[in-house]
Order: structure tokens, then C-alpha cells, then sequence
């Protein structure tokens, strides 16, 4: 039997894993729009990182600090890309989007033209 913190069922099925790894994704992708559109040249912070991302899962789940925001957030943080050494929040940007597999459009800092 599963218990309420686990991520995927106790018996396996995944009818919900799709809505969840879409969730997680606009997650990362509201982040990473974010970090482009507010001061995208300075230094990320982590703290700041994980603030944003708490705070993308818990609109995204509705506004509602139950589980599900938790496990959002969470997982959402385990699929970012590690912010090491000093990096802006428009490059970072950059990084959660090729994360996601989203095309590069060109817009993010630190990008080659």
C-alpha cells in the first residue's frame, strides 16, 4: 500500500504520471519565463530558486498548499538542472528550458548569436 508522500502508486499504474510530469513541467517552464523576464543578468540565488519553484507548483496546483503542490514541488526540483558556480538567472533560464526540451529561441542571456 502506498503512503500519501509517494510519488507513484503502490501497485504501478500510471493513468496520472502524464498529468504529473506535464505539471512538473510547467513548473520548470514558468520559472525559466521568470528568470528571462525579471533581471535576467544578475546572479541567481538558490534560495531564490527554490522559492520560485514553491511558488510556481503551488499556483499551478490551484493555490493549494495539499500534497500534490509538495510533491509538484518537489519533483520539479529534482528534474532542475544543478545551479553550480556563478551563473545569471537568464542563463539558467536557458538551462531549465533545454530541460524540458524546449527549442532555443535565442531570447535567453548568454546565448551565441
Amino acid at each position: 500500500m502506498g503512503h500519501s508522500t509517494d510519488l507513484k502508486s503502490a501497485d504501478g499504474t500510471t493513468t496520472d504520471d502524464t498529468d504529473f510530469a506535464t505539471t512538473v513541467a510547467r513548473v520548470l517552464a514558468n520559472v525559466a519565463e521568470n528568470l528571462t523576464e525579471n533581471r535576467p543578468a544578475e546572479s541567481l540565488d538558490n534560495r531564490e530558486l527554490l522559492t520560485s519553484i514553491d511558488a510556481e507548483a503551488y499556483k499551478v496546483c490551484g493555490r493549494s498548499i495539499g500534497s500534490r503542490s509538495a510533491h509538484v514541488s518537489r519533483a520539479a526540483m529534482l528534474t532542475a538542472p544543478a545551479a553550480t558556480g556563478s551563473i545569471t538567472r537568464g542563463e539558467y533560464a536557458l538551462r531549465l528550458r533545454r530541460t524540458l526540451g524546449l527549442a532555443d529561441n535565442g531570447d535567453a542571456e548568454g546565448g551565441d548569436a
